[in-house]
């Protein structure tokens, strides 16, 4: 997906919002159960081939409502944008075609809640308790302490914010680079620094080829 200064834009509002926020309970992810982690855990919990044809069929329903609404999420998003790159902007338009971004991203997330409710009522009693379980472990390994990213890393990550605002402020586009950091935080969550480290020397390398 195509990186904008409104991407940018919506993930720090997210982010803000995320940090300023009192710690509050997630009944959604307390109580249900995200498809991956089903199918990962299939064999654990004894999933039989019936449940599975179900919870595919579920799953593919989905998919294809995911993918239409998406390309409308993008299309409202764009339409936004639009607005937003004017030198003076209308600001009741903005509003209300932000109102149709949010409405777009609430029909997605509703249709992402019915797509676990009917995934976990497809489930024994003896099969959520084992999947409850299993993101009890996940939740405890996750807490563990983490190893700070190496020295290299972080200096290598430094030039490479430096290179994309230099960039920027020349008129240049770092669409390319964004897309391809796009796995870096996985990476990074992942503590695979190696890997993160080889991302960044790509990106790098794409800023470098940029200035030829």
């Amino acid at each position: 997906m195509k990186l904008n200064r409104l991407h940018v834009i919506l993930l720090l509002l997210v982010a803000c919002s995320r940090l300023c926020a009192a710690p509050h309970f997630d009944p959604v992810a307390e109580n249900l159960f995200p498809p991956e982690l089903i199918m990962k855990h299939a064999e654990a919990i004894s999933l039989t081939d019936e449940q599975k044809e179900q919870l595919q069929s579920e799953m593919h329903k989905a998919q294809e409502r995911f993918a239409e609404m998406h390309s409308k999420l993008k299309k409202q998003l764009e339409a936004t944008d639009a607005l937003l790159k004017k030198e003076r902007v209308d600001e009741s338009a903005a509003l209300a075609q932000f109102e149709k971004v949010l409405d777009q991203e609430r029909e997605l997330r509703r249709t992402q809640l019915a797509l676990v409710l009917a995934l976990k009522n497809k489930l024994t009693p003896e099969q959520q308790t084992k999947l409850q379980e299993f993101k009890k472990k996940a939740a405890r390994e996750d807490a563990r302490p983490t190893k700070a990213p190496p020295a290299s890393l972080q200096e290598k990550m430094k030039a490479l914010k430096a290179g994309v605002k230099k960039l920027e402020d020349e008129g240049g586009d770092a669409t390319a680079v964004g897309e391809l950091m796009q796995d870096f935080k996985p990476l990074m969550d992942k503590q695979k620094f190696k890997d993160a480290e080889e991302l960044i020397d790509q990106a790098l390398k794409l800023l470098r080829e940029y200035k030829r």
